[in-house]
């Protein structure tokens, strides 16, 4: 009996569950320890990723707007060119020089200055002292091209039935040309009618509701809506996308040939081969080169030369029938103009910050000399009213006062504060 009571406490002071639950109170205590570190952890990443993507974003927004005003500043540097170049213009100068003052718009501005191989070490000096004297982490670049020797599309529906013939005729030649030099795009295209699509694009612009192509114009633009075609020119190049039968291989091969800001002439000195290529099918591409070249070396000529539309036109055309063009009869019908430049396209760019943190912001604006385009309507409106009334018999009543002749066209006064700007947009 006495064994067995012995054995009894022996076993209850040995008690294993006694044991387990003693072990199992320290699990439960590292358990613990172990998840409130886990969940310190997780706080403290979460924290810090939180703020990490905070700063990211704050520091984005303030490189976005350093880079904004950059590209602000850039085209305020644009706009005093454009306006130091329009008063520069008006000067009497040496028929030589007055063409070099191209140069003042025509070079592309960087800052801070960029720095070559060839830059002397004192250049880099005064390079590097002038930029940390600024107070300007930025830079930004600008370039100003003439926009207003390309063919204005808008003057499809022009007042003027000469400027709606040239404008066509230049389009289509565009076109023309393409098929004539590029193999692919013959084989697709040397049956289209371009010249329907041509009409379609006037038929956006035009009052009427007949088609230049026969029948109703709203029916090829039903698919657009009932707002569609607008009746109205043109707001920006990329409306042409919209005009039924225009794909994007049309619209990329008319669109560096072609402006919605024209000055309503061809400037021969500041224009593109492309343009100068388009002014007649019989333009050759070896005239066109060394009309190029001619116009940038003064000792192959210089610029072409004519204070009129016709001296200017007249300079230009010998010139390249003389190299092998062979130019309708049409072609003494296209405004020239060689004298001052009076329509921009400004691109300016800003940057800031390095690297994946580096921003860009580009600013594009138009700027046009509205007067001048009137003017230039208004004559060939004159010009052909004249025509008219010769052609009906009607003569000039001999007995109007037409009032003195001035001895030179007088100027118009130059527009106070900076130049306008028609177009703005920001990317």
């Amino acid at each position: 009996m006495s064994l067995q009571n012995n054995s009894w406490k022996s076993r209850l002071k040995f008690n294993p569950l006694g044991r387990s639950q003693k072990f199992s109170k320290k699990g439960v205590a590292l358990l613990l320890a172990m998840t409130s570190l886990i969940l310190m952890v997780f706080v403290a990443s979460e924290v810090s990723t939180d703020s990490t993507i905070e700063y990211v974003v704050n520091s984005q927004e303030i490189n976005r707007i350093k880079a904004f005003y950059s590209a602000r500043s850039s085209l305020d540097l644009a706009l005093l060119r454009v306006k130091v170049y329009q008063q520069a213009s008006r000067m009497n100068l040496p028929p030589g020089f007055s063409q070099q003052i191209n140069q003042i718009w025509q070079f592309p501005f960087a800052w801070p200055l960029p720095i070559t191989t060839e830059t002397s070490i004192a250049t880099k000096d005064d390079v590097e002292s002038a930029a940390k004297a600024s107070i300007f982490d930025g830079q930004y670049t600008h370039t100003i091209t003439d926009e207003g020797s390309k063919i204005d599309v808008n003057d499809l529906a022009s007042p003027s039935k000469t400027l709606r013939e040239i404008t066509k005729k230049q389009i289509l030649t565009i076109f023309e040309s393409k098929i004539q030099n590029d193999e692919k795009f013959r084989e697709v295209y040397q049956n289209y009618n371009f010249g329907e699509l041509v009409n379609r694009i006037a038929d956006w612009m035009s009052e009427k509701n007949s088609s230049e192509n026969g029948g109703d114009k709203r029916q090829p633009f039903q698919g657009l809506g009932e707002n569609y075609p607008p009746n109205r020119g043109f707001r920006t190049l990329d409306e042409m996308r919209l005009v039924p039968g225009m794909t994007e291989e049309f619209f990329t091969l008319m669109s560096g040939s072609v402006t919605i800001y024209g000055s309503k002439a061809i400037n021969p000195n500041t224009t593109t081969k492309d343009v100068l290529k388009s002014l007649d099918p019989g333009m050759t591409d070896e005239a066109v080169t060394e009309a190029l070249e001619r116009r940038d070396d003064e000792d192959k000529g210089g610029p072409f030369k004519g204070a009129s539309s016709d001296e200017c036109r007249n300079d230009f055309k010998q010139f390249v029938e003389s190299r092998g063009a062979r130019l309708a009869p049409e072609f003494d019908k296209i405004p020239f103009q060689c004298d001052a430049v009076v329509n921009f396209k400004i691109e300016a760019i800003g940057m800031t910050g390095s690297g994946k943190g580096a921003v860009q912001k580009k600013i594009t604006a138009y700027v046009m000399n509205t007067q001048k385009a009137a003017a230039t309507i208004k004559s060939y409106l004159d010009k052909e009213k004249k025509e008219q009334d010769e052609a009906n018999g009607i003569q000039p009543n001999p007995g109007a006062n037409p009032g003195p002749k001035p001895s030179a066209p007088a100027q118009d006064p130059l527009p106070k504060g900076r130049p306008r700007i028609v177009y703005w947009t920001e990317q």
